[in-house]
């Protein structure tokens, strides 16, 4: 009895420590970002209308980018958030965009019909422009001023962190 209670309970350290890990994997230091000159990005637009650049979008307006993919639960979760906290701020000047990565443009076209996505979705089919944000994560979430810089950085998805973001897009 006493070995099973002994065993037991290293076991549960061991999952207590594997968790800790995961939590923090993936999610090196990032603060350097925020205040810095968001890279200059072009994506295709899935709907076939051209391309997306960042910087032309960033003379007008903020730019929330939610870097997803349709395989990635944290991302369902996240992109039903931002859709939530759109619909909540509707007054704001800021554009939204779902950046798919690594999914092919047909496959992806159906999803969001099927989920009914109303943000505008781009695609980064190879990964580099997440790369270029210091990201190898899914979901990110990055906020850019109008002035082309970093403002907002978010790896992952946490339930807790929605109400900052939510403060953040209406202070900008």
């Amino acid at each position: 009895m006493i070995i099973y209670k002994t065993f037991k309970s290293q076991f549960n350290i061991l999952i207590f420590l594997l968790t800790i890990n995961q939590i923090n994997a993936g999610s090196p230091e990032t603060s350097f970002l925020i205040g810095s000159k968001a890279p200059p990005v072009s994506l295709e637009k899935l709907n076939g209308d051209g391309f997306f650049h960042l910087e032309d979008t960033l003379q007008l307006k903020p730019v929330l980018l939610l870097f997803f993919s349709s395989k990635n639960y944290q991302s369902l979760k996240m992109i039903s958030t931002i859709h939530q906290i759109k619909e909540g701020i509707r007054d704001s000047d800021i554009d939204f965009y779902l950046v798919n990565i690594f999914e092919e443009k047909e496959f992806l076209k159906t999803f969001v019909l099927d989920k009914v996505f109303t943000i505008p979705v781009v695609l980064d089919r190879y990964g580099i422009s997440l790369k270029m944000f210091h990201s190898d994560v899914l979901p990110t979430t990055i906020v850019i001023s109008q002035g082309g810089k970093i403002s907002y950085y978010k790896q992952g998805y946490d339930d807790f962190q929605m109400e900052n973001l939510i403060l953040h897009l209406r202070s900008i």
